[in-house]
């Protein structure tokens, strides 16, 4: 079977692709080694009676050119906000509740420290302005490094357009992408638990303290989406995070994209250093003119593609990777709502309808991490 681009992998990533592809007249194929795409982003029943989604889990960096120019709504995808961010509950005291609304989540903070309230909003418009400038680049192709002239000059515009934003903007950037999030921090509050909040959106998923440098940007990551037109928020698919899938695939066979599911891959064929086919489990080879990865950096070069097919020191730069993570996700079903010490009773409450988060202060995430390493576990 011949193909203009073969996708390997049918995430949310892979799926978006197709379609774009597919609309721009390619004839384009998915190959995912699930019964279902969706990757990450799926919904499925773990318990009888009881659905979730298994891995991702809400919803704000989907960006809203995608949804439009995909038409998600019309395949079904609806969206709703989250009430509330995240709950921290402490062992003594009401812990604290993060609502989005910016006179909730003062009043919150204030009851922590009067102090940290009234940095919320100079602290909101630092990383405001930075992650404006974010949303605009996030949708330009970035130069190609060592591409030439024309990637030259396009590398220069968007430097020209980070000088644009004044001093202070500048040094918020620089401080964003090369500190660590507890740097950061400690800049702005003086509460323990108010820094820990923050700090779990700079380490979330991440094998790593908050003291590494790096961390920084990821805050920017949790105020640079959108939900529903209104930027910061973040919400749930209705029908869980497969919903977003479901509804990907639906607009690919829309364009005539080829989705085979139960299609693992076991190796990318080359050809004089150029990718020409993909060679299923099944023993099927699907031939293409180009080959897309929607799978880890690491597991293509490790596990798809020999050593041989990869210029230069490729192989090595991504197979040596560190990929390892201190995420750990349970599931449970329950018959009541839980009732935890910090806010009692298993009646509907705020802090039920949020993400709940055990990591009460920056001092404890930085523990957990070297607790993780000294038993054993590797990044």
């Amino acid at each position: 079977m011949d193909f203009d681009v073969a996708i390997v992998g049918g995430g949310h990533n892979g799926l978006t692709a197709a379609v774009y592809l597919a609309r721009s007249g390619l004839r384009v194929v998915v190959l995912e080694k699930n019964a279902i795409v969706g990757g990450a982003a799926i919904t499925e029943e773990f318990h009888p009676g009881f659905r979730n989604s298994v891995a991702s889990y809400t919803v704000s960096l989907l960006n809203p050119k995608v949804i439009s120019d995909l038409q998600l709504d019309r395949h079904g995808l609806r969206i709703v906000e989250r009430p509330v961010a995240n709950f921290w509950p402490q062992r003594d005291g009401p812990g604290l509740v993060m609502p989005n609304d910016a006179a909730g989540r003062h009043a919150a903070v204030a009851a922590v420290s009067p102090h940290d309230a009234e940095q919320l909003a100079p602290y909101g418009a630092a990383l405001e302005q930075a992650a404006q400038l974010l949303r605009e680049l996030v949708l330009v192709t970035p130069p190609n490094f060592g591409g030439g002239l024309a990637d030259m000059i396009k590398g220069a515009g968007l430097g020209r357009r980070i000088l644009r934003e004044n001093l202070e903007a500048q040094r918020t950037l620089t401080d964003l992408f090369t500190r660590s999030a507890a740097d950061v921090l400690d800049q702005w509050f003086e509460s323990d638990l108010i820094k820990g909040a923050f700090a779990f959106d700079g380490i979330v998923g991440a094998f790593a303290p908050p003291s590494s440098p790096g961390t920084a940007y990821v805050l920017l990551h949790h105020c640079f989406g959108e939900v529903n037109g209104k930027p910061g928020v973040w919400g749930h698919a209705v029908g869980g995070m497969g919903a977003i899938t479901q509804a990907m695939a639906k607009a690919a066979l829309a364009e005539g994209v080829e989705i085979h599911t139960n299609a693992r891959v076991a190796r990318i064929e080359c050809d004089n250093g150029r990718a020409t086919a993909v060679l299923l489990d099944s023993g099927a080879r699907i031939s293409a003119r180009a080959i897309a990865a929607n799978v880890p950096p690491k597991l293509l070069f490790r596990d798809l593609m020999a050593p041989r097919d990869a210029a230069g020191d490729v192989h090595r730069r991504f197979t040596s990777i560190k990929s390892g993570s201190g995420t750990f996700r349970m599931n449970v079903a329950l018959d009541q709502l839980p009732d935890f010490t910090a806010r009692s009773g298993t009646h509907q409450q705020d802090h039920h309808g949020a993400g709940i988060i055990i990591a009460p202060g920056m001092r404890y995430l930085e523990r957990a991490y070297l607790d993780a390493k000294r038993d054993g576990w590797s990044a």
